[in-house]
């Protein structure tokens, strides 16, 4: 009796270790098959490289240059290349060195001091076409009005419309400086309304020839259109994120012009300093700028000169936006040949793509 359940355990023993063995030598060939595979060997690094991808590099900002942000202003250009949409709109008031005129009878005799309230309003738009060429094109309204005793008749009214296209082409050099070249055309109309000239005009004519007296009611009126060629070279620098620097060298060749505006060839140079205290103060997100701008003739051919100063505050918070106001003193001639100093304020906003 016992033998047969002897015999009957030594043939479990048996089958169970041949199944253990079996199962071995299934798992050694299976990774020896893993191992010896291309397919996997190549899917596991597929998969963690899919896992893990390389992380994304930070677009940088067109008017950004050595870890500053330029502002924007309307007394400098920029060199940079960059897509972006901006407004400006101004409102001030100023002196004009005018005749004085006597009405009873009407003449001229001598000058004075009359007040103006001046108002502008325009918007500009850049599309950067390459990596360092964009094309540029906008609109600019802007109008005086004699305000006070006699100043309507003297001072006058005058309103100036100009549109403006161009290309700028831009080039780095290292990581501080920036350069650029820019070719722009402007077209601006402008009418002027001066009624002590028509006044005086009628009173002469008639008194020298009253029997040919005639009334030219145009004789206070002019529009003339500018056609105007500005060829620009311009430099940026930014030794720090907090710090830049900026400078034009502009050649003004008209077309047609009015007897204020340069009638000849000219050139205007400006330059411009600001500081941005976010880089230094994170919590003070503000910009100041300030800027100087001359126009003045080439050689002696009579063009008027034009000084503009201005100072500016921005909110620097955004790299895509720029908001901020500029305070400007100008002393220049209005569009009648009056002499005239101004003040004006400009409210500056400019929202950039890239």
């Amino acid at each position: 009796m016992d033998r047969p359940v002897s015999s009957a355990a030594r043939c479990l023993v048996a089958a169970a270790l041949a199944l253990s063995s079996l199962s071995v030598a299934a798992q050694d060939a299976t990774e020896k098959t893993s191992a010896t595979s291309p397919a996997a060997a190549t899917y596991p690094a597929a998969a963690t490289t899919a896992a893990a991808p390389a992380p994304k590099a930070e677009e940088k900002m067109g008017r950004e240059l050595g870890g500053h942000y330029f502002l924007p202003s309307h007394v400098t250009d920029d060199p940079f290349s960059y897509t972006a949409f901006g407004t400006v709109f101004g409102l001030g008031s100023g002196n004009a060195l005018a005749p004085e005129l006597q009405l009873i009878p009407p003449a001229i005799i001598g000058e004075k001091w009359y007040g103006y309230t001046g108002l502008g309003l325009g918007m500009t738009l850049n599309v950067r076409i390459l990596e360092y060429l964009s094309a540029r094109a906008s609109l600019l309204t802007t109008a005086y009005l004699g305000t006070g005793s006699g100043a309507a008749l003297t001072v006058g009214t005058s309103a100036r419309i100009t549109g403006d296209i161009g290309v700028k082409g831009s080039l780095p050099l290292g990581e501080e400086w920036r350069l650029s070249a820019g070719l722009d055309m402007s077209y601006g109309p402008v009418f002027s309304l001066l009624l002590a000239n028509g006044l005086i005009d009628v009173v002469t004519n008639c008194r020298d020839n009253p029997s040919q007296c005639s009334i030219d009611f145009g004789s206070g009126f002019q529009q003339i259109d500018t056609v105007t060629w500005t060829g620009t070279l311009t430099a940026a620098w930014a030794p720090t994120p907090y710090l830049g620097f900026t400078g034009n060298a502009q050649f003004i060749a008209p077309t047609k012009t009015g007897d204020a505006s340069i009638a000849q060839n000219g050139v205007n140079l400006a330059i411009a300093a600001e500081f941005d205290a976010l880089p230094l103060v994170k919590w003070l997100p503000l910009g100041v700028n300030t800027a100087y701008q001359l126009t003045t003739g080439v050689g002696g051919n009579k063009v008027p000169t034009a000084n503009l100063a201005g100072f500016g505050f921005y909110y620097t918070g955004r790299k895509d936006l720029a908001l901020g106001l500029e305070i400007d003193w100008q002393w220049s001639t209005l569009e009648t040949q009056q002499i005239s100093t101004g003040t004006l304020a400009w409210l500056n906003f400019r929202y950039y793509w890239n």
